[in-house]
């Protein structure tokens, strides 16, 4: 696989440009992140800079690489053999994307041949809209046939869930979802995914829910919030902000959890408001932190014993874990030691995460290109 990773501080757009794309000619697919505030200039300049390339983009709360954390910045990745790439877009992603099946469906067309094993579909997603489940369900109505999985993550800012958006071929778009059919031909492409929070308490059931506002009125028959804190030994009115942003619940699905953040108390102090769907008959676990530190290592051993020579990664790091990083000092440090399972990586972080059929929050998930 041949390819150019480059970064520069994110304005003047020209400028940044300018040195994120040193050296970078041809490329089959681009991929940037940047600034809330640049991104549409940046997108259109930088299809313009890539005519015949398939370009997308999405905003972050930071860029990330095997040189760590870099905030304000212009982060490209130009691949420019080794793969086969087809891309499309799912508009209208709050409302109706199933209107764009066939755009789905015409991606697996174009792409042709492909292994269950070394092709994804990389996705960015607008945030703040509450529409990856529905997104998912379209991408898996067409993709579950071809084997090919979903990998991506939800597109973000600078943490105060103010505005995300996404590109595609210069076109930006703030509610829908962007995606990428990516086959390497070199070899497989391994998915990994890092949870640093562990359950506290047997599973729950969720036996009232409004699933699509992303809501729990109750657990095992009894009051969402009052089940919650009683498991972490509170009272309601203790769960603060801290506290529901430190503390998240887990979504056990067969052997899996997966993690979905709490947002907040509803109105009545008694419904849960998650970033995450929860349905009825769910079974969910209490979570609280893990050492991250040990499970960060362990994340690495098991990279580098599966895909010891990686050619290429791609992370998506959630936002609240950035911020967790970055308030205990740690981030730098994080992103600098993923490299040494990475190898050379591009990132970033924004409101979710999805993999396969779940979208989830408060998790690093990568694929590694061998």
């Amino acid at each position: 696989m041949e390819y150019k990773i480059g970064r520069s501080q994110a304005v003047p757009v020209d400028d940044a440009i300018e040195r994120a794309c040193q050296g970078m000619t041809q490329a089959k697919f681009v991929w940037f992140t940047t600034t809330v505030d640049a991104f549409a200039e940046t997108a259109s300049k930088m299809q313009a800079r890539f005519p015949q390339s398939i370009v997308m983009g999405t905003t972050s709360i930071a860029a990330f690489s095997q040189a760590g954390i870099f905030h304000d910045t212009l982060e490209v990745l130009a691949i420019a053999s080794g793969i086969e790439c087809v891309g499309n877009v799912l508009e209208e992603a709050d409302r109706c994307p199933l209107k764009y099946v066939g755009r789905v469906q015409e991606a697996v067309r174009r792409l042709g041949t492909h292994r269950a094993d070394d092709t994804i579909c990389l996705t960015a997603t607008n945030g703040l809209i509450s529409c990856e489940e529905s997104v998912l369900a379209v991408l898996n109505s067409v993709l579950r046939k071809e084997n090919i999985p979903v990998f991506g993550g939800t597109a973000g800012d600078r943490g105060l869930a103010e505005k995300t958006l996404v590109s595609l071929n210069g076109k930006v778009y703030d509610k829908a979802s962007v995606f990428v059919l990516l086959r390497n031909l070199g070899g497989s492409i391994h998915l990994y995914r890092e949870n640093i929070y562990k359950p506290i308490c047997e599973p729950l059931t969720a036996t009232a829910v409004d699933a699509f506002h992303r809501k729990v009125m109750a657990y095992d028959g009894c009051p969402a919030s009052e089940m919650e804190a009683k498991m972490h030994g509170l009272s309601a009115s203790q769960m603060d902000r801290s506290f529901l942003d430190s503390n998240p619940v887990g979504r056990i699905i067969g052997k899996d959890m997966y993690i979905i953040a709490n947002d907040d108390m509803d109105t009545d102090r008694r419904t849960m408001k998650y970033h995450a769907r929860i349905y009825e008959n769910d079974q969910i676990v209490m979570l609280q932190p893990d050492d991250y530190r040990q499970v960060n290592r362990e994340t690495i051993q098991k990279i580098q014993r599966e895909v010891p020579h990686p050619s290429l990664s791609i992370m998506v790091n959630c936002l609240a874990r950035t911020l967790l990083f970055e308030s205990e000092g740690y981030a730098d440090e994080f992103f600098r030691s993923m490299g040494t399972a990475l190898g050379s990586y591009v990132g970033w972080g924004g409101y979710g995460e999805q993999i396969y059929e779940q979208h989830f929050n408060q998790t690093m998930i990568a694929a590694v290109f061998e």
